[in-house]
């Protein structure tokens, strides 16, 4: 990795851990959090996802999976897993 593409990695796992705190994860399971995603962005072959990169996610629910009365389900927000119905959220600019 050469130093810019480290400085980027390092910027990212910081917005990403400072996300997650405001989101209620204390810093050990941000930071956690954070050095997974670093992992998983490393290697092609990790598909895997958070709910909370999806556009799907809204008001902390997945507005794609249903509950079995057809109402939105509440994700697993800070796991990493593999769903049909992702979808990157758009980056602002």
């Amino acid at each position: 990795m050469i130093p810019q593409e480290f400085e980027v990695a390092v910027k990212r796992h910081e917005r990403r851990r400072n996300v997650f705190m405001e989101e209620g994860l204390s810093e050990k399971e941000a930071f956690g959090l954070a050095d997974l995603m670093m992992d998983r962005d490393n290697d092609p072959m990790d598909d895997r996802r958070l709910c909370f990169e999806c556009q799907n996610y809204q008001n902390s629910l997945c507005i794609k999976m249903k509950d079995r009365y057809g109402k939105p389900d509440k994700p697993l927000r800070f796991v990493l897993q593999r769903c049909e119905m992702f979808q990157m959220k758009e980056t602002k600019k």
